[in-house]
């Protein structure tokens, strides 16, 4: 058995401007081609300075791409898997590799002859990460194709997605794919890289974005328990009464006046004033501070008539002069704005919350986070061409040029064809 010093966390220096080493430097990151959750798993650790490499099949059906922002910062090699040359060089990076990550099915590597049971047993130090949908054990729903709407019904999550006595209403996926899925799966790595320093041991790590989901939501679960998110006599979340739903007039999003800048463009403010000295402020900037006949912020039979009041209220200033109102306050309401605009907002500006794409023109994404004082991460940067990186990489990892000729000429490893000189 291996000890800690034998995976050493590597002291590559950070990006220029920056002093100290990236957070991940020298962790090396072996991955599976895949969408979704399990590419943004392995981008948070490229963010932050792992070297992670993509493996692509050698021919046909590449879905990796350079302009797409999970693949930023990776390298990329062709393998032909179900070759037997392919399969032992494979085989033979994840042997010296820290972390392996597949994004397949249950069953599916295991058929390839790339498991755990093999690879674990090549490399004691691995780190093997698994990424499903319901996981690697249970009843049939572990066989089953799914989406984030599924992982988040399943796990009991999107019942607290709902408004009034409306049908349940799936979120954009980042809430069981990415929040439940990818960043589970990055964090288990991280809590396995750190055991490892003491054991010298891998691990598995069996991440579902059903767990995942489940997790994340743990909050609200406990609340329902004690009564602080009321239910229906069903058992169901009771939208109309729960404060985190947009029952209350104080946690909505409201339609402003039509700005005459944007015609045609319907713009909202969001308002979640759920404290007191919060719902206090937000009274003051809409001009109802000392009002008469205001009912009780928590009355909940009066909830449809505030709602109506401040709806009008919001519809005498465009979005933006109420941003201009509420700014500075503590009256937790803020502009709706689109990813355009919030690249370009001035307090995410200040922050560095995005970032030019690179090889774009004017085109940014969400910057690394969280924001590291010394060992902050990489800027954005291009993501790998299918294929660019075969010779360099198995070439660091001891293979002879001799024999990485021999491997291309046999198609157990392709190469990204040469640019076409202009």
């Amino acid at each position: 058995t291996g000890t800690s010093a034998d995976f050493p966390i590597g002291r590559a220096r950070a990006p220029r401007g920056h002093c100290g080493t990236m957070a991940l430097a020298g962790v090396r990151v072996l991955e599976l081609e895949g969408i979704g959750p399990a590419p943004l798993a392995t981008c948070v650790l490229a963010d932050f300075g792992a070297d992670v490499v993509t493996v692509c099949r050698a021919s046909g059906g590449k879905v990796l791409s350079q302009h797409d922002p999970v693949s930023r910062g990776k390298r990329s090699i062709s393998v032909d898997v179900k070759s037997k040359e392919g399969l032992e060089a494979l085989k033979a990076l994840a042997a010296k590799v820290d972390v392996f990550i597949e994004p397949f099915r249950p069953g599916v590597v295991e058929k390839l002859g790339l498991g755990p049971e093999v690879l674990c047993a090549l490399n004691p130090g691995l780190i093997y990460g698994r990424m499903t949908g319901f996981g690697q054990g249970g009843t049939a729903y572990t066989d089953m194709a799914g989406h984030d709407a599924n992982y988040l019904s399943l796990a009991g999550a999107l019942d607290f997605f709902r408004r009034g006595t409306e049908k349940p209403f799936p979120p954009a996926n980042f809430a069981g794919d990415y929040a439940g899925g990818g960043m589970m799966l990055a964090m288990g790595v991280l809590l396995a890289l750190v055991e490892r320093q003491r054991s010298g041991k891998g691990q598995v790590i069996d991440a579902a974005m059903l767990d995942g989901a489940n997790y994340v939501a743990l909050p609200l679960y406990k609340w329902r328990q004690t009564g602080l998110c009321p239910t229906r006599p069903d058992g169901h979340v009771d939208a109309e009464r729960f404060f985190l739903t947009q029952a209350p007039h104080f946690s909505d999003a409201y339609l402003c006046k039509e700005d005459p800048a944007k015609p045609g463009s319907r713009q909202y403010v969001s308002v979640q004033a759920i404290e007191p000295q919060f719902y206090a402020a937000l009274l003051k900037g809409l001009g109802l501070e000392g009002a008469q006949g205001l009912p009780k912020q928590n009355d909940k039979r009066h909830w449809v008539w505030m709602k109506a009041r401040f709806a009008s209220i919001f519809e005498t200033k465009t979005r933006d002069e109420w941003a201009k109102v509420f700014e500075g306050t503590d009256a937790c309401c803020v502009p709706v704005l689109n990813a355009d605009e919030a690249a370009r907002h001035p307090h995410n500006i200040k922050r560095g919350s995005f970032a030019p794409t690179p090889g774009s023109t004017g085109l940014f994404e969400p910057a690394p986070a969280p924001k590291l004082s010394r060992t902050p991460g990489h800027a954005p940067r291009l993501g790998p061409v299918p294929g660019g990186d075969t010779r360099q990489v198995l070439g660091e990892f001891g293979f002879a040029e001799a024999d990485i000729a021999a491997m291309l000429k046999a198609g157990a490893v392709a190469e990204a064809p040469p640019k076409a000189s202009k």
